[in-house]
């Protein structure tokens, strides 16, 4: 935390001139939105020795469940792919929408908590890999003394390359909550023309698009797909 400074002696005059800005940043402090005590979702950070505004700082609080059971399973599948693809990548996103933590006092500003880990991708066939995720990897505690934090899977994004090298473009599935529920089933379309990657471009990365006719026609016909399958996992 910040230490507040010592100010110096001033004269009378002076004096009368601080008392005058001190009310006024007073006044403009109390318009500042605030909830009221005790509201659900109004929890304030305590002290962990750093300061609040520090994600990374927050997300140590923050624990993960040693046994998860609510598991999910998501198969991708290439369809039509520009050619073999050997290296597999993914990451998950957790965020409690029902808790908070101050990230500026001065401003009223607070964030929730959130938290983002990497996830095994398991390559399952030649065009084929798939994902395991937990919607209860996270602990729901009460991390703030407020009430307890309840945590979501908000996402699920996994990026394939050809070889793994740095200029690698890499094509990216992006599934978010509404995706990811049981007999989803998403697909992606992308253009080959940046496989395995861009010459003077170096570390692309090509999120394609849900609808093909968003594409140029001359782009159009030279796509291939991803498909995501979502599906219960005891």
């Amino acid at each position: 935390m910040h230490e507040f400074p010592v100010f110096p002696v001033f004269p009378a005059v002076r004096l009368a001139r601080l008392a005058c800005v001190v009310g006024a940043v007073w006044s403009l402090m109390a318009c500042q939105p605030t909830a009221p005590a005790g509201a659900p979702g109004t929890a304030v950070a305590q002290s962990t020795g750093a300061p609040k505004n520090d994600k990374s700082a927050q997300e140590h609080l923050y624990r993960v469940n040693p046994a998860p059971k609510e598991g999910i399973e998501v198969e991708f599948e290439i369809h039509d792919a520009p050619g073999p693809f050997a290296v597999f990548k993914g990451d998950l996103a957790y965020q409690s929408f029902n808790c908070n933590y101050v990230t500026s006092e001065w401003a009223g500003a607070r964030a929730s908590p959130s938290r983002a880990m990497p996830v095994n991708v398991s390559q399952a066939g030649k065009n084929r890999f798939v994902v395991t995720a937990y919607r209860d990897a996270m602990l729901d505690e009460d991390y703030y003394g407020k009430g307890v934090c309840h945590w979501d899977l908000t996402s699920i994004r996994v990026g394939i390359s050809a070889t793994g090298a740095k200029e690698d473009t890499v094509y990216v599935v992006h599934l978010v909550s509404k995706d990811i529920k049981p007999g989803s089933v998403i697909r992606q379309h992308y253009w080959k023309g940046d496989y395995p990657q861009l010459p003077g471009v170096g570390d692309t990365g090509n999120s394609g698009r849900r609808d093909p006719s968003e594409f140029g026609p001359t782009h159009r016909a030279n796509l291939f797909s991803i498909t995501a399958s979502v599906k219960g996992k005891s």
